[in-house]
């Protein structure tokens, strides 16, 4: 059913790509910045490797990656650490450099003579003074005394806080551990002003851009960017001749019918044991959804909530950015896992016995790791956890990654259980046929708990720029590519299921979607890592392939277009109309959020001024939420309809929730997310990326007048579209058929 050709592509696509990530990472572990062994001046011994080390292990145990960031990773609206040191460098330097040479202050010094300490002041940072062999980087006296005042700054700041900045006193209780957490800092801009040995750009590819420390975009930056665009042109041009050449996503279907057929389907047991992972989801979508409300609040009054100071203090910035990320992933894996789990018998046309106790234990675990890990986190921001306990029980310091090892563990250990728990149902399917719909929906299961198993590669200990490597096989891998390959598979099960497609034309769109989508983004991962560190072959790889990755998006597209005249053709009377448009919202902000905003931000030119801006929002928002979110509420929905009685199934209230959601989120990007990106883009071009990402940005009157209004599309998205959601499950729960299908018994034929 499914072309040899296309078979050869998809398994070529994934093994050829994932060798080249690879082999880039094992060639990367030799040219990330290297930590000294000492840092010294003069004779004196300013710091060492381990306060290094453990001042980046104080920067993940607080969380910090969710209040700032460092080399633009991390939150957005806090400090980045490295950017701000680094232009604080500068400036404590030439300070130094005009009393010295001029015996004067700079600001009251004429142009040339300024000129001249600029000189003298980018002269020295970027010069690479770290001796290998000995392990010391050997630091000028005006680089000692601006490390000298940095690290004293830093200390009090987090120690003593400042609100204006979203860190709340007390943050880091221990001055000594503080001092220790603002060396790692220093050493961040250290990396990110000095050259490689290789003499051509610094560590980090000269970002950030701060021209008064001689960083500006590189070279390669330009050329790469030229490449990518051809290489999306070349390839989108290509993809549209075979698509309408071999007639990709034409096919034809039996939709009422089997709409009908479907939504009176007998039940089993282990199938109605998964109402409750819906209503657990939509209750943590609300708490997530909440949580970026606070946030938002957050943005633009970070130091108090509606009068209440203390508040913000307590549930600080981090607290609500960790639980706003990880309640996102939670609720949208319960609903896959749910939806894989329910329909398994009827893919295997049989209940295996026991199959409802494995799926409460299932329940149970989740459940465990959800409570455990957010707690966790929460007293690992609050400094509770001693030793490297931060480390296994509390929050592990990484965005997207934040829930601590044991936790993390015990998850890859639930989707392992979750993938056993699918395939005992239809084992026997892969005896005759390896490459069905069925077949492809379980290997995207499989890939799912693989990938998510990369994020147990790194340790407390490993290097900063290597640990973001194994971290982006999670977040980006896991989170855009392997998802992506599921939402492919999810598509052509749900649509062959229903009778929207027939299964041939369904198999060889998801084939094609998963070849492009493995080509693109395994590959294109690499993106994230030029300016972390990463050497600057990233740049030509990372850059070019990540442009890649738009195209199955717009393949996406065309299939959603298909549904939806699909579902117009089947009648208003189509039993699973609802989710089938929740299927085709989730095509469209595919495109629109991954495809349209991805590629404007990730060409490596215009991604060197935009990095870690309010446009990295916008299009993690419209990406996430609206592709892997919309469809997930499409699973649900879609087996909702089968399990609850057809009286209690309200098109009103779901027309209401779909259309909250998709309003809200169209108006907070419109609103907010992607207005307040272009001016933040703006003073980065004008001042330096340090001075877009300071208070003084987000305190001017236009920025706090846009983050007032994202209470406009907030209400709307929870109001409208998460309470309504909550209800309309709940009613579910009290309105379930009964199940008809015994544990060992087979599915009428």
């Amino acid at each position: 059913m499914v072309s040899k050709r296309l078979k050869v592509a998809v398994v070529l696509s994934f093994t050829l790509s994932m060798a080249v990530l690879l082999a880039g990472g094992w060639f990367m572990k030799d040219k990330v910045p290297p930590y000294p062994d000492q840092i010294v001046s003069g004779g004196e011994t300013l710091a060492v490797r381990d306060d290094i080390l453990t001042g980046q292990k104080g920067f993940q145990k607080y969380g910090l990656m969710d209040m700032g960031s460092i080399w633009g990773h991390g939150a957005l609206r806090g400090i980045d650490f490295s950017a701000a040191l680094l232009h604080e460098y500068g400036v404590e330097m030439r300070t130094v450099e005009a009393q010295a040479r001029f015996g004067r202050s700079y600001e009251s010094m004429d142009t040339a003579s300024r000129g001249a300490v600029d000189a003298v002041v980018i002269e020295a940072i970027k010069k690479n003074t770290y001796d290998a062999s000995s392990g010391t980087l050997t630091l000028n006296p005006a680089q000692k005394t601006a490390f000298k005042i940095l690290v004293d700054r830093y200390a009090v700041l987090l120690n003593e806080g400042d609100m204006s900045m979203g860190i709340a006193p007390g943050l880091v209780a221990d001055i000594g551990e503080a001092r220790q957490m603002a060396t790692f800092f220093f050493w961040s801009a250290w990396a990110a002003g000095t050259t490689r040995p290789s003499g051509e750009t610094t560590f980090t590819n000269n970002w950030p851009y701060d021209p008064s420390v001689g960083n500006g975009p590189p070279a390669g930056a330009l050329a790469w960017t030229f490449a990518s665009i051809l290489a999306f042109l070349c390839l989108l041009g290509y993809v549209m001749y075979i698509v309408h050449r071999y007639r990709f996503f034409y096919g034809t279907g039996n939709a009422a019918e089997l709409g009908d057929r479907l939504a009176e389907l007998p039940l089993t047991p282990s199938q109605l044991a998964t109402a409750k992972y819906f209503f657990v989801a939509v209750i943590l979508f609300f708490l997530q959804t909440s949580m970026g409300g606070l946030l938002a609040h957050y943005t633009v009054h970070p130091d108090t909530f509606w009068g209440i100071d203390k508040l913000v203090q307590f549930f600080n910035f981090q607290w609500a950015k960790t639980w706003h990320l990880q309640l996102a992933i939670l609720w949208i894996a319960a609903v896959w896992i749910a939806t894989a789990i329910f329909v398994s018998p009827i893919i295997g046309r049989r209940e295996p016995k026991g199959q409802r106790a494995l799926v409460n234990i299932l329940f149970g675990a989740i459940l465990l790791v959800t409570v455990g890990s957010l707690t966790g986190e929460v007293l690992g921001i609050k400094g509770f956890f001693q030793g490297k306990s931060w480390f296994w029980f509390g929050h592990q310091g990484w965005e997207y990654l934040e829930l601590g090892r044991v936790w993390q563990i015990a998850l890859f250990g639930g989707l392992a259980f979750w993938l056993f728990i699918m395939i005992r149902c239809y084992s026997s399917i892969f005896r005759d046929n390896k490459w069905g719909v069925a077949q492809l929906f379980t290997y995207s299961a499989g890939a799912i708990v693989l990938f998510f198993g990369f994020g147990l590669l790194y340790s407390s200990n490993t290097h900063i720029s290597i640990a973001d490597y194994w971290r982006w096989y999670v977040v980006h891998l896991w989170v855009e590519g392997m998802f992506e390959f599921f939402a492919a598979a999810a598509f052509a099960f749900l649509l062959t299921t229903v009778g929207l497609v027939d299964e041939k034309s369904a198999l060889r769109a998801a084939y094609l979607t998963a070849t492009l989508a493995f080509l693109g983004g395994i590959i294109g991962t690499g993106h994230h890592y030029y300016w972390f560190g990463g050497p600057s072959f990233w740049l030509a790889l990372g850059g070019t392939f990540s442009a890649l990755e738009t195209v199955p998006l717009l393949l996406l597209v065309v299939r959603g277009w298909f549904e939806f005249k699909h579902v117009q053709d089947a009648g208003h009377d189509f039993a699973f109309k609802w989710p089938l448009y929740f299927l085709v919202a989730s095509s469209f902000w595919n495109f629109l959020g991954a495809g349209v905003f991805g590629f404007m931000i990730t060409t490596p030119l215009v991604n060197y001024f935009e990095h870690a801006t309010y446009l990295t929002a916008n299009h993690g928002h419209t990406a996430l939420f609206g592709t892997y979110g919309m469809l997930a509420i499409s699973l649900m929905l879609f087996v909702l309809r089968i399990m609850m009685k057809k009286s209690a199934w309200n098109e009103g209230l779901l027309k209401v929730s779909f259309w909250g959601l998709n309003i809200g989120l169209g108006a907070m990007f419109l609103i907010t997310l992607l207005p307040v990106g272009i001016l933040q883009v703006i003073w980065v071009i004008k001042h330096g990326f340090w001075m877009a990402r300071s208070a003084a940005f987000y305190n001017q009157p236009l920025v706090q007048a846009l983050g007032q209004f994202r209470m406009i599309p907030d209400v709307i998205m929870i109001g409208a579209g998460v309470l309504v959601l909550i209800y309309i499950v709940t009613t579910a729960m009290f309105n379930l058929r009964k199940a008809t299908i015994k544990g060992g018994e087979s599915f009428p034929d």
